[in-house]
């Protein structure tokens, strides 16, 4: 009787999606410390799971890792901000005449394409190093997802919901908000996690490939300075960082607002 609860509460444990990712990673990071102790592989490329956490906790105490990530996540918001909005205003214009719908489609054909920091070059020549250079060049990885996702959000919204709106007196604003938002919103959403994936890669690469900020900056710029000093732990526990922040983002902020939306409202399967 007692196997058979112990295998219920298993059961129900490894039912967690949380959990198996958890499970998932611990697996990986034993079959790292395994590989790293061989000594197959030199330890300054290929340093122990152990000591990349040690440099983490070092790091995280004398408070760099933390400074370069609020860095990190300050451009990246002020740079989906931006994004944001011009992606508002130019679905909004794109949705009032169909000229410009052809134009903005025109151009996210040839942009959306293009990777944000082919553009870095161009944006340090008009702007110089510092936040400037990488916030633009955020703006420009997440405009287009956001822009591509909004208008076929809002065009794919059946015209019998559009009409149902009006026969209820809605209109202007309130049928946008009401009716509009809410049909598109999966697509709304959809657009916002890949804004945010790219603008986080582009934030990075930025920092990484360049040194866009100068003397100072976020975690690519922490990566960047640990690579030049052949701090390898160092550079690995940067990117674990990167990579658990947007596990965070994505299991904590759009995760739940899906489950808290879309799945509520029956547009997705669970």
């Amino acid at each position: 009787m007692k196997d058979i609860d112990i295998a219920k509460r298993f059961t129900v444990l490894f039912s967690n999606r949380t959990v198996r990712q958890v499970l998932f990673m611990t697996v990986l990071a034993a079959v790292w410390e395994s590989v790293a102790m061989t000594g197959y592989v030199p330890p300054l490329l290929f340093p122990r799971f152990s000591h990349v956490i040690q440099t983490l906790i070092k790091e995280t105490l004398t408070g760099e890792v933390l400074g370069r990530t609020w860095f990190s996540l300050n451009l990246v918001a002020t740079g989906l901000g931006l994004a944001t909005i011009s992606a508002v205003l130019a679905t909004a214009f794109a949705m009032c005449s169909p000229l410009a719908s052809e134009c903005i489609e025109t151009l996210m054909s040839i942009l959306h394409p293009l990777p944000g920091i082919a553009i870095l070059p161009i944006v340090i020549l008009w702007l110089g190093t510092g936040t400037g250079a990488i916030s633009a060049v955020i703006w420009f990885a997440a405009v287009w997802p956001l822009v591509a996702n909004l208008h076929t959000g809002l065009r794919s919204v059946p015209i019998t919901q559009i009409e149902a709106g009006r026969n209820l007196g809605l209109r202007g604003i309130r049928l946008v908000r009401t009716v509009l938002i809410p049909g598109a919103f999966p697509h709304i959403l959809s657009g916002l996690r890949v804004a945010w994936a790219r603008a986080w890669q582009a934030l990075v690469a930025s920092e990484m490939v360049f040194g866009a900020c100068g003397g100072d900056g976020g975690l690519g710029w922490f990566i960047y300075k640990r690579r030049f000093f052949m701090e390898v732990p160092g550079v690995f526990a940067g990117m674990i960082v990167i990579v658990l922040i947007g596990l965070i983002v994505e299991r904590i902020g759009f995760a739940q607002i899906e489950i808290r939306t879309v799945r509520r409202w029956g547009m997705t399967l669970e």
